[in-house]
């Protein structure tokens, strides 16, 4: 089978990783994204997810599809409501529909894993009804598709609007590291890397229609990981609580992966938490 694959998104945070990780596989890869990718050696086309004519086009000759283009940033969508409605749901559309009338072989989605809570607002509700959608074209079409559920990513290449990007800088200059609420809620974090070569397992066979949660064996207190960070930097950032800039949707993760779990489906985190965050200092310069 040809090993052509369209990426939308490819030139994103988690994108450009997934990328790189395809590319080490020998794969052809096509981004369909509004911005350039730094990479040169791979098919670019500059594109809407809303314009079906031209989705229409970019995935004829491809064999698989990942899916990773949508408004993801939470804090956002609130501004941007029918934004993020059309882009994440009415895009993802789009792109079944191009694919099942040319029998796309998998469908690879990149969801959240805020999709098995109720936080993450309208971003989460874009990603859960396009789960379903992708699920009834299945259904409907016999459209095989993975579904993967991210934890929150961390790395090189981000938005640096993250809690890690935002208290790694602040330690970096000893400055205090403000933290919405109490601390105590949990985010379970995968370094870039990890996420771009877990994703790799929706190439299998066994993974088609199923969802998958890739995450790690530790969730962390959002005061314990501004902790790690000072304890990381050698800094003297001291930490403050902003309890009235607390989120009304706020999100704690109690999902964890384990050794049974990483042996199904033939992948394990590479980077522990310790030495993605000290990779991460070690490369970042503000």
């Amino acid at each position: 089978m040809s090993k052509n694959i369209l990426v939308t998104g490819g030139s994103g945070f988690i994108g450009s990783h997934v990328v790189d990780s395809l590319v080490k596989r020998n794969y052809k890869v096509t981004i369909l994204d509004l911005v350039k990718p730094k990479r040169k050696d791979i098919k670019f086309i500059k594109g809407d997810l809303l314009n079906y004519n031209l989705i229409n086009q970019a995935v004829k000759k491809n064999n698989l599809i990942f899916h990773l283009a949508a408004v993801s940033d939470i804090n956002k969508v609130k501004t941007i409501p029918l934004k993020t409605i059309s882009t994440n749901i009415i895009g993802t559309t789009n792109l079944l529909e191009a694919s099942r009338k040319i029998n796309i072989k998998n469908f690879i989605f990149a969801s959240t894993y805020y999709s098995s809570s109720n936080a993450g607002n309208l971003y989460t509700t874009s990603k859960k009804a396009s789960e379903l959608i992708i699920e009834n074209y299945n259904l409907l079409y016999g459209l095989n598709y993975t579904i993967l559920r991210y934890p929150t990513a961390y790395g090189p290449r981000n938005r640096e609007v993250d809690a890690i990007s935002i208290f790694v800088k602040k330690a970096l200059k000893n400055l205090t590291l403000v933290i919405q609420g109490n601390g105590q809620q949990k985010r379970n974090y995968l370094y870039a890397e990890d996420i771009a070569e877990g994703s790799m397992v929706a190439l299998k066979k066994k993974m088609k229609n199923k969802t998958i949660t890739l995450a790690s064996n530790q969730n962390i207190k959002i005061v314990h990981l501004a902790k790690k960070i000072i304890k990381l930097t050698k800094s003297k950032s001291k930490i403050k609580y902003d309890k009235k800039r607390k989120r009304i949707d706020d999100f704690t993760s109690n999902f964890t992966s384990n050794r049974k779990f990483y042996g199904f489906i033939g992948w394990k985190p590479k980077f522990s938490l310790n030495r993605g965050l000290s990779d991460y200092i070690k490369n970042k310069s503000f």
